[in-house]
C-alpha cells in the first residue's frame, strides 16, 4: 500500500512538474497569444485527469504560484468547468 502511495505522489509530481513548465514560459504572452498557454495548460491537465491524477491540486498550485505574472488563468471553477465538459465528451456523455 505504501507503495501505491510513491507512485502516486510519483505521478502527481510529473504532472506538476509538465504544468509548471508550461505556466513558467513565457513565450505565449511575448507572442501576444496569452490563450495559447490557457489551452496547452487545460489540455495537460486533461491528460492528467485522464491518469486519474489529482488535476485540481496541480492547479491549484500552478494557479497560486503564478497567478500574479498569468492573470489570464482562469480560475480553478472555470478550469474545473472546462475540463469536465471535455472529459465529458470524449466519453460520450
Amino acid at each position: 500500500m505504501a507503495f501505491d502511495h510513491f507512485e502516486d505522489n510519483g505521478k502527481l509530481m510529473d504532472w506538476l512538474t509538465r504544468c509548471e513548465a508550461i505556466a513558467a514560459s513565457d513565450s505565449f504572452v511575448r507572442s501576444g497569444h496569452p490563450e495559447g498557454q490557457v489551452i496547452i495548460l487545460r489540455a495537460t491537465l486533461l491528460r492528467a485527469a485522464a491518469a486519474r491524477v489529482n488535476w485540481r491540486e496541480i492547479y491549484r498550485s500552478i494557479s497560486e504560484q503564478w497567478r500574479t505574472r498569468h492573470p489570464h488563468f482562469p480560475d480553478l471553477n472555470a478550469t474545473a468547468a472546462e475540463i469536465e465538459h471535455q472529459r465529458s465528451r470524449s466519453e460520450g456523455t
